[in-house]
């Protein structure tokens, strides 16, 4: 049987592979090009020299290694910008001294302040553009806490109580992405409505299952006078494993790009799979599921569902595999994790330390459960975003 820390060390090399296929930068790069005057997104070609002045906008998870990219290819055509986004995600750009440039870290899943703050200096910054007026904007998942501009009459602690309320549902990032775009007034297409008569394009990283355009980021830039690029998503990071997954031997297949439901019970359903199939295969998943919160404890959707993949593991004592769940901006709801692993033996070293698993997923308290057995995914803050990924391991 496969030791644990083989697993731990073919899951790090996995996740590794993933985060790599959709850096930000580099996606940035693979669809925006200059040469001379001309600059390339895709098959738009917008030329300079009829452009006076370009604004960029970057907001999201992602928001400071795309600004970044976007910069050193507009750069004398820059006048101004704001980056928004999530508190200890600036990186690099923490230390870059540019004062077109103002740098805005804000909360998220819930929007505080500082989004308020974001969503007023971003409609101030697309404010009294002329048809000579580029914006360059690029969305990253997150915007839609980390940047509010509430419609009038609309406080910003009722935006709050309602986020949190949505978050305790259940509900799908769609559903409440569409409340969300219905109290903004930058939402909805609202960006592109307060930059006209200016230009708009937009690089998009997307977070969300279809990568639905009115959807990623709350659909700030979802109109037709937008020009709309989608430059990395869950897709390309679930074929990046499946590569690397090959290269170690083993028989990868993507299940699915488009997971959703309840985290436990998708964890169970994957373990089970998992123990069903042949030795020497990796399934993986890509999307994002949820967890319907009553008082609960401390833990993220990919903590819930690598608990549960656990306890369903320990009913196969046969199966030699494991089951590892991440979310690839390095964050797992409101902790330092960005997922968990579950091995054969997690069950057993509970145990041993006084642990019942059952107990921690009624209580939705998986980061308590996986933290002493140093089961948890730390990945630090990854500078990206395209939702989550499930790789799962059978020897």
């Amino acid at each position: 049987m496969m030791s644990p820390d083989l697993f731990r060390q073919q899951i790090s090399q996995l996740i590794h592979a993933a985060l790599a296929a959709v850096e930000p930068a580099q996606a940035v790069r693979q669809h925006m090009h200059r040469e001379g005057n001309l600059l390339s997104l895709d098959k738009t070609i917008i030329d300079l020299d009829t452009i006076q002045e370009v604004r960029l906008v970057a907001v999201g998870k992602a928001a400071a290694p795309m600004a970044l990219a976007s910069q050193s290819l507009i750069n004398e055509k820059l006048r101004a910008g704001v980056v928004v986004t999530k508190y200890g995600h600036l990186g690099p750009l923490a230390q870059w001294d540019d004062p077109r440039l103002q740098l805005i870290e804000a909360a998220h899943p819930i929007p505080d302040e500082n989004s308020l703050r974001a969503g007023q200096s971003v409609a101030n910054l697309v404010s009294n553009c002329t048809k000579q007026t580029l914006v360059l904007a690029c969305i990253s998942g997150g915007a839609s806490a980390l940047m509010v501009l509430p419609q009038p009459g609309i406080r910003l602690s009722t935006m709050q109580a309602i986020n949190d309320a949505l978050l305790r549902s259940g509900a799908g990032i769609e559903e409440m992405n569409s409340v969300r775009s219905r109290l903004d007034q930058l939402k909805g297409g609202g960006l592109v409505r307060c930059t006209a008569p200016g230009r708009i394009a937009a690089l998009i990283l997307s977070d969300v299952v279809g990568d639905p355009m009115d959807v990623i980021a709350s659909g700030l830039t979802y109109d037709i006078r937008a020009t709309n690029i989608l430059v990395a998503n869950n897709t390309q990071g679930c074929q990046a494993v499946a590569s690397a997954a090959r290269d170690l031997g083993y028989n990868a297949s993507i299940v699915t790009t488009q997971l959703g439901g309840e985290a436990r019970d998708q964890g169970q359903l994957m373990a089970q799979a998992i123990c069903d199939a042949a030795a020497g295969t990796c399934l993986i998943y890509g999307g994002e599921t949820t967890v319907t919160l009553q008082d609960g404890g401390k833990g993220g959707r990919n903590q819930e569902l690598a608990l549960a993949a656990a306890i369903e593991l320990n009913r196969h004592p046969a199966c030699n595999a494991c089951v590892a769940a991440f979310g690839t901006d390095g964050t797992d709801g409101p902790t330092d994790a960005a997922g968990a692993l579950a091995t054969p033996d997690t069950l057993q070293r509970a145990a041993s330390r006084g642990l019942n698993a059952t107990d921690f997923l009624t209580r939705h308290d998986s980061f308590h459960f996986f933290d002493p057995l140093g089961d948890l995914l730390r990945t630090g803050p990854t500078g990206t975003n395209v939702a989550d990924i499930v790789i799962t391991l059978r020897m």
